[in-house]
């Protein structure tokens, strides 16, 4: 219910937004990095879950402004085991402060706020991934910043960071203490 709460609020805002600000819409796509803090002992080697990420955008124009983004997102953690991995999909909505400097040929912009998850999909290998208690919605912190060349219907390239709060109540067979997510994404998009 909460899920589609925020994704219903997320499409109202951003309309009026664009309109209020005379901003731009923007398909965006790309790639996650990701990992989780203090991964404990999962049975066999863990590494990070490279995923994509994808989405729309809506940003205010001007020096400074607002945006928000709903973007489908890869994360988690891959083990050697295949019940260790944790492959976690999000709807992320970021709404975030955005500074840009408007030249003319390009814009650099830099952005930072907060932003609500909410689990798709957890999986375990080939399961599903077992009840830990593990919560559906996370929160975020985002910082990130890019470039887009040409006017409003130009192309943007981006890199961000995303510094999960959320503990994510991952079993482990040695802790218990907090785990949080923590991505780097590399997004491309087009404005229109």
């Amino acid at each position: 219910m909460l899920k589609r709460l925020v994704l219903v609020a997320a499409l109202c805002v951003a309309p009026a937004l664009v309109r209020a600000q005379e901003g731009g819409l923007s398909i965006k796509a790309g790639l996650s990095y990701d990992h989780v803090s203090n991964s404990g002992a999962l049975p066999g080697s863990v590494t990070q879950r490279s995923g994509i990420a994808f989405g729309v955008s809506a940003v205010s124009s001007g020096t400074i402004g607002l945006g928000i983004d709903v973007l489908y997102a890869q994360r988690g953690v891959t083990s050697s085991v295949a019940t260790a991995a944790r492959h976690l999909d999000y709807l992320d909505v970021p709404v975030y402060v955005r500074v840009a400097l408007p030249m003319a040929s390009m814009m650099p912009f830099a952005y930072a706020g907060p932003q609500a998850s909410f689990e798709l999909k957890c999986g375990a290998g080939s399961l599903n991934c077992p009840d830990t208690g593990r919560p559906k919605a996370a929160f975020a912190g985002v910082i990130g910043g890019g470039l887009r060349f040409g006017a409003r219907r130009g192309v943007s390239v981006e890199g961000r960071y995303v510094y999960g709060l959320t503990d994510l109540k991952l079993s482990t067979v040695s802790t218990t203490t907090s785990y949080q997510t923590r991505s780097f994404l590399l997004l491309a998009g087009i404005g229109f």
